[in-house]
């Protein structure tokens, strides 16, 4: 027994001490892969992954210099600079390099909007009047426009730059709420009907924070966002800070075939929707923040709840397509919801897009004209490598070709000019949706003409792509509103049928072909002409005054939009002011030709066929008097 015992005892002791060693070995396992999991890069190839398509972007699109930042699950995964940010001196763009993201500038006035929110100084269904000191916007409407509008673009103002977007000298800048009443757009819908990108809205929700917490705006976002989230190379002022400047890069563009640097871009006029120059560290550390509940290093900007609200969604006129967060836009890239804002300055371009779901924020700014395409492409390349989702082969309906003609025809986007010579931009662009043979819709107007198919009651997906497109109808059943997934912030219509093709461009070529007439055939008849008397010289000579000016207005007007180019956004050139007064001269002209016109049919001037060529000019002059009118070029018509 006592053998038995003993031997029992040893047994026990050995199988406990197996199990003991087997237990502690997987304990260390999951211990060494809990560490292994800590550590591992959650992205793999990440640098060579983003080096490669970065220079090859470079390349094939002649971009000088670019700025980048990858976060993911709280940690900085990647910031680095792309290219010479001084090509005199041939210093490199770093990760403290600072360039213009333009309107990504607009998701810190969002964030000092929500942070006056949480104080209880602002609220998003007060009407924004009530926060104004200087100046009031006009009742044009009913209701009246709130930050709940200006956050969503929905405010329902007209747009415009000409003259004032940028300016040259700092020192004529003037304060935020001079130029916001000076350059007051006319409000062209009632609040909420449409979405329609304002840049002037958006500056008029900093003159707001301005306000209600009695701080300038530039010293506003220092104190209550860069300071916090020590972004240390970051500023809305302009020109920069002697403390910063040298770690701005410079702007390059093509010149006579070489780069050359451009001067710094002052957008102090709407200061708080494009006025931000920061670096990739920088921006790194804001993504963070938004990503960790608004706090960063224990320091916070927002709480979690009120960083969880500016994320959500606040408008979409389709649920079925992203929509607006709290100023920040929402996209959909493989499936995955993201949340930022692009931005376009004339010498930068850049995208900054988080996604919650993953923990992950990617910001880019390319120096170049290219850059815009570049900004988008960067986005979709990085989602197709590390979140592939195979795009689903559509069918189109069998039955599509019977409501295919609802949709056809021309939509114009609600961002354009109402009130200026500015309107006249509509006559370029604009989105055509015709039926195809293939039971789809084919679409251009942005980009390449695509074909679309129908997956959804007024709604559409690109055949070979994501882009998706939602209809909506008017009160009378007919189709009348374009709304484009990712940026729904761009509502358009269809266009006024007195801007389509035949009225806004083949009648008015139409007019100056017959005006050609005019003096083809004073050529071939000069000596005849002379020899008129009375009515019938002062009918020739009004024909030659008029078409004569509409020729040079027309000559001399595009020769100013080429000699001028982007500098048309600084300010009005005074030949440009001269020259808008020849269509009121034209205008006026044009009357007493179709005046001769009546004279000529009641004597008689002339053989019948020249009588009626005449009468054709007087109508084309007449057309052109009515084509002035409409697109403001009678009287010289500007913001401010």
């Amino acid at each position: 027994m006592k053998h038995r015992y003993l031997l029992g005892l040893l047994a026990l002791i050995v199988v406990s001490t197996v199990g003991l060693n087997a237990q502690t070995e997987d304990n260390a396992a999951a211990i060494a892969a809990t560490v292994e999991d800590a550590t591992a890069d959650p992205l793999p190839d990440l640098q060579t992954f983003m080096d490669a398509t970065i220079k090859t972007q470079m390349t094939a699109l002649d971009i000088p210099a670019v700025s980048l930042a990858v976060v993911k699950d709280g940690r900085v995964l990647m910031t680095k600079g792309y290219g010479v940010a001084d090509r005199e001196t041939g210093a490199p763009v770093t990760e403290e390099t600072m360039f213009r993201p333009g309107s990504i500038s607009k998701l810190f006035t969002w964030t000092a909007v929500m942070q006056q929110v949480e104080q209880g100084k602002l609220d998003l269904n007060t009407d924004v009047n009530t926060y104004l000191k200087d100046f009031q916007i006009p009742d044009t409407f009913e209701d009246p426009i709130t930050l709940k509008h200006i956050l969503t673009h929905t405010a329902g103002f007209e747009d415009g730059f000409l003259g004032y977007l940028f300016v040259k000298d700092a020192a004529s800048v003037p304060s935020l709420s001079e130029a916001l009443e000076k350059y007051m757009p006319r409000r062209i819908n009632p609040p909420g009907a449409y979405s329609s990108y304002s840049n002037y809205a958006t500056a008029l929700a900093g003159l707001i924070v301005e306000t209600v917490s009695g701080t300038p705006f530039n010293d506003y976002i220092e104190q209550n966002i860069f300071n916090p989230l020590g972004m240390t190379h970051s500023t809305f002022k302009e020109p920069l800070p002697d403390a910063i400047a040298p770690f701005m890069a410079g702007g390059y563009q093509r010149e006579a075939g070489v780069f050359a640097e451009q001067d710094f871009e002052i957008v102090a006029n709407v200061g708080p929707a494009g006025a931000l120059s920061s670096s990739a560290a920088d921006m790194a550390r804001f993504m963070m923040a938004f990503l960790n509940g608004g706090e960063l290093d224990g320091n916070a900007i927002l709480s979690p709840e009120t960083t969880a609200q500016t994320l959500s969604q606040l408008y979409t006129p389709d649920p079925r397509i992203a929509g607006m967060a709290h100023g920040f836009y929402e996209n959909t890239v493989n499936g995955h919801r993201l949340v930022g804002h692009g931005g376009d300055t004339m010498l930068f371009h850049s995208n900054l897009m988080l996604n919650t779901r993953e923990n992950l924020g990617i910001y880019v700014s390319y120096m170049g004209a290219q850059g815009g395409k570049a900004r988008g492409e960067l986005i979709q390349v990085f989602y197709d490598h590390y979140y592939p989702d195979p795009l689903e082969t559509l069918t189109p309906p069998e039955d599509f070709k019977e409501r295919a003609a609802r949709y056809a025809g021309s939509y114009s986007f609600w961002r354009h000019n109402q009130s200026t010579i500015e309107k006249i931009t509509k006559l370029v662009g604009g989105i055509t949706v015709q039926p195809s043979a293939n039971n789809t819709l084919i679409v251009s107007g942005f980009g390449e003409a695509r074909q679309f198919v129908e997956i959804g009651e007024h709604l559409f997906r690109q055949v070979d792509g994501r882009r998706v497109i939602s209809f909506r109808e008017n009160a009378d059943g007919v189709i009348q509103d374009m709304h484009v997934d990712g940026i729904v912030f761009m509502s358009a219509s269809r266009t006024p049928t007195v801007e389509n093709q035949l009225f806004g461009k083949l009648l008015p070529a139409l007019a100056f072909i017959l005006f050609a007439t005019v003096w083809s055939g004073w050529a071939y008849r000069r000596k005849e002409y002379k020899a008129m008397q009375g009515g019938e010289r002062t009918a020739v000579r009004l024909s030659l005054a008029m078409t004569g000016t509409s020729f040079v207005f027309v000559v001399a007007f595009g020769a100013i939009l080429v000699s001028y180019g982007n500098d048309l956004v600084f300010a009005i050139p005074t030949s440009l002011k001269l020259a808008l007064w020849l269509p009121d001269f034209a205008s006026i002209l044009a009357l007493g030709v179709a005046w001769q016109a009546v004279q000529a049919w009641r004597h008689r001037y002339w053989r019948t066929g020249r009588r009626i060529h005449y009468s054709l000019v007087a109508l084309a002059g007449v057309y052109m008097v009515w084509f002035y009118y409409y697109w403001n070029f009678l009287g010289v018509q500007f913001a401010g």
